[in-house]
């Protein structure tokens, strides 16, 4: 059984994909003005400092499962149907509606229900109860029954809890999460998408994983645009050659062998606007067990390397994990030292939106060969054709990274808004000639899409990391 001690170190977050957020939506409307109920599924998904619990189904009530008299009240049948349903490793969770929009709070007869009526009976799936319950404006409010001591359970409260879909819609524990104060740095960019977005971007866990020549603006970039919470992930340091396109690299560092999740650190206490800013830096790879859980504390991640292997991860986490992926690409053509045509690409991948496969932008070969470590090997990358060799040898140019990482910004405006006008739902591709956008106004997995099969399961990913080393 696991109790209180295997959470208390942790923050609590919960997660939903935008269908099972429109599906419990319509259930709830049905019943207005009278409150509903039903129960879900969830899995845990533990990250360094944080434990997602991520909805995996929906188990609407048939008639006579429930009592509806203005609040509304479960059966024990329902409740004997839902625990059976309940598959190993995942537990129960309970969500109610309020006639109220926002974070909602707990009525004694919330409580006695779901502690004194469920929480017993839940355990015995091995994994604690979940409640939840749904405001009128879509917005949901989250807790976890801790057992605490022999038919003792104690309530822990969520920090946030997300809704990933087409946008991704964040609701905050207003005391765990409270609003950050919005200074006069920040008027402008205010003005451009409302208080309701800035205080939902100030509020969200970003992560960068690359802070070099797009990863490193994107990241001063949010923090001027008033984001405060920041965890960065890079195993690489600067070098003389990083700093034509690092932003906030100095010659000192490139001497002292400064790692660039520092760099970056530095820039954005340098450049927040914030009223106060927490930055978690990991000086490692992605590909290991700790550079996996630093990415699943994260609300929403930034995809700015150019290594095929952990792009597939990040790829795999977006759907299996419910984090939103912002990732973008550099194609540049020279030849005999002169350029020839330059692309660059962003799109978001995750539930409800085509994942980097099957866009196009990522390839499982190419994957099998940074696994191999043949990308490591220049007399293997020498020998490939020349159109495989350009698509691995990315050139990152300072000027070209600026456009890639304005537009990933823009991405996660849009995506947190939910304002197609912003960035659009499916990817878009600028051509240096003759120096247009192309988009693709959205677009969905294929057919038999393995990451797609891969949603909301709280996978364990540790198979797709590099052995220790």
């Amino acid at each position: 059984m696991i109790d209180k001690s295997h959470f208390e170190h942790f923050e609590l977050s919960v997660a939903m994909t935008g269908e099972t957020g429109s599906a419990l939506g319509s259930h709830f409307n049905e019943a207005r003005p009278q409150e509903d109920l039903t129960f879900a599924t969830w899995r845990p998904s533990f990250g360094s400092g944080r434990m997602t619990a991520i909805i995996d189904s929906v188990i609407l009530p048939a008639e006579g499962d429930r009592v509806q008299h203005g609040n509304a009240s479960f059966s024990g049948s329902y409740v004997r149907r839902a625990l059976s349903t309940v598959p190993p490793g995942a537990g129960l969770v309970l969500i109610h509606s309020h006639l109220g929009p926002g974070w909602q709070g707990m009525s004694q007869d919330d409580v006695v229900a779901e502690r004194d009526r469920l929480a017993g009976a839940a355990s015995g799936c091995g994994v604690p109860l979940l409640g939840l319950t749904w405001g009128t404006d879509g917005s949901f409010s989250g807790r976890l029954w801790v057992r605490v001591g022999r038919g003792q359970y104690e309530r822990q409260e969520a920090a946030n809890v997300r809704v990933v879909g087409e946008r991704l819609h964040l609701t905050f524990h207003r005391h765990l999460r409270p609003k950050v104060a919005v200074g006069p740095p920040l008027v402008s960019t205010v003005s451009v998408w409302g208080d309701t977005t800035q205080a939902d971007l100030s509020r969200a866990r970003v992560g960068i994983v690359g802070l070099g020549s797009v990863g490193s603006v994107v990241a001063e970039a949010l923090a001027r645009s008033g984001v405060s919470r920041f965890v960065l992930i890079d195993p690489d340091v600067i070098e003389d050659r990083n700093l034509d396109r690092t932003a906030g690299a100095r010659r000192e560092d490139a001497v002292a062998g400064v790692a660039k999740v520092a760099v970056a650190a530095r820039n954005i206490r340098d450049s927040h606007t914030a009223e106060s800013v927490e930055v978690a830096s990991y000086f490692g790879t992605l590909l290991s067990e700790e550079g996996l859980r630093r990415a699943l504390d994260c609300d929403v991640l930034f995809s700015c390397v150019d290594r095929p292997w952990p792009r597939h991860l990040l790829n795999t986490v977006s759907y299996a994990h419910l984090i939103p992926v912002i990732d973008g690409g550099i194609l540049a053509v020279v030849t005999s030292g002169r350029l020839v045509h330059a692309d660059w690409r962003v799109h978001t991948a995750g539930p409800d939106r085509a994942c980097l496969v099957c866009l196009g932008a990522l390839d499982m070969g190419d994957v099998q060969l940074d696994m191999t470590g043949k990308l490591d090997d220049p007399d293997y990358i020498q020998g490939l054709p020349d159109h495989l060799r350009e698509r691995i040898g990315r050139r990152n140019v300072y000027a070209f990274s600026l456009g890639v990482a304005g537009h990933e910004v823009l991405h996660l405006a849009g995506l947190i808004s939910g304002n197609t006008r912003i960035s659009g739902i499916g990817p878009q591709t600028y051509h240096c000639y003759p120096g247009e956008m192309t988009v693709i106004p959205t677009t969905t997995c294929l057919s038999g899409c393995p990451f797609c099969a891969l949603t909301a399961s709280a996978a364990d990913l540790r198979g797709n990391l590099e052995p220790f080393r």
